[in-house]
């Protein structure tokens, strides 16, 4: 029965490393996942960037085990990295740190360092918590987003432009969109 437990093991990893490695990577991924949900101002919101983030850890954390220490093994995998393509850029700067925290998180995880996973974790989703409620960076104290439909036959999208000036402080047209339902602009 212990052989069964031991299949697994490359270097130290028995099955019940392999699935604690695998179950806290989740747990953690799922965590940067939705504090990057509660803390997203963009307009370019994805949920397939969340599913990528965990997805990106727990991968993370495979091919760390895999590695272990051998060199051999990890410039195959640097080989077979190199090959992949990103044709999908990253919208946001954030982005891209999320992503990173990811990766780190899940090599953490992967070379069984559970305790600087799981305290780093809690740190640096802490100073995120913290840059997003005193909102840190932001030019503006308050910066809201503005999505209406008027008739096009009615109004004109810029016989707003009035109002905006009356009412707010700063304005920015991002997008006009025409519907052709009932004429009606967005």
């Amino acid at each position: 029965m212990n052989e069964l437990f031991n299949i697994a093991s490359q270097g130290n990893f028995t099955v019940f490393n392999v699935i604690l490695n695998l179950a806290l990577t989740f747990i953690l991924a799922l965590v940067i996942a939705l504090v990057y949900k509660n803390t997203h101002k963009g307009l370019s919101y994805s949920q397939s960037f969340l599913f990528t983030l965990i997805l990106i850890s727990v991968i993370t954390t495979i091919a760390m085990m895999v590695i272990g220490n051998s060199l051999a093994i990890a410039f195959g995998l640097l080989g077979a990295f190199s090959i992949i393509r990103f044709r999908t850029p990253v919208k946001e700067a954030k982005d891209t740190g999320y992503i990173f925290f990811s990766l780190v998180e899940g090599m953490a995880v992967g070379t069984n360092n559970h305790v600087i996973a799981i305290i780093s974790t809690i740190a640096v989703l802490l100073i995120i918590w913290i840059l997003y409620k005193t909102n840190f960076g932001a030019l503006h104290k308050n910066e809201y987003l503005l999505v209406f439909t008027i008739d096009y036959a009615k109004k004109q999208p810029d016989n707003f432009a009035g109002l905006f000036e009356k009412y707010l402080k700063n304005s920015m047209l991002l997008n006009i969109s025409a519907k052709e339902n009932n004429h009606k602009t967005e």
